[in-house]
């Protein structure tokens, strides 16, 4: 009985281990494909959000949420929607969308070639929302006959006048020292 057992149990181990297996190496083609767009996927929209121009969008966010009072949001999206097969393995087409509320629009359009592995080109689409420049507040200007002075340069002087200017600063505004 015993020896039964340890037998069933050696074969259930070896099938197991037979099962455990890691799949085949050699993926499919359409594997391969699908690995390489999220690859080339994945490094196009870390390029696009390194661009200058994304900042810039990002930068306008809090002028256009205080404007329009709704949320505002600039972000990344891709077009994957190729009908001719060989310009879809040769491009990438991206866009730097705005959203205003329930309103969305394209700021750039951005072209990513995927054998260089790089951003090609970097359109502005005109479509996105510019927020109003502020209006710039006029300080007014001083009066003629009053004229703001700047401190003069304190100059190096003996050690003896030194002291005496030292006592003066000690004073209190509102006493004058008798001398």
């Amino acid at each position: 009985m015993k020896n039964l057992i340890i037998t069933i149990l050696l074969c259930f181990s070896c099938s197991t281990i037979l099962l455990a297996q890691p799949p085949a190496r050699h993926a499919s083609p359409e594997a391969k494909q699908k690995a390489k767009d999220r690859s080339d996927y994945s490094l196009f929209r870390r390029q696009i959000t390194a661009l200058k121009e994304f900042a810039e969008e990002r930068k306008k966010i809090p002028a256009l949420q205080k404007e329009n009072k709704e949320l505002v949001k600039v972000y990344v999206t891709m077009d994957s929607t190729e009908t001719d097969d060989t310009a879809k393995y040769k491009f990438l087409q991206g866009f730097i969308t705005q959203q205003i509320g329930e309103n969305t629009t394209n700021a750039y359009e951005i072209t990513f070639d995927r054998t260089t592995r790089k951003i090609t080109t970097v359109k502005r689409t005109g479509e996105s929302a510019e927020p109003e420049p502020a209006e710039v507040k006029e300080k007014p200007a001083p009066k003629k006959g009053t004229e703001v002075k700047k401190p003069a340069p304190k100059k190096k002087k003996d050690g003896d006048e030194e002291d005496e200017e030292d006592e003066e600063e000690k004073t209190p505004a509102g006493k004058e020292k008798d001398e």
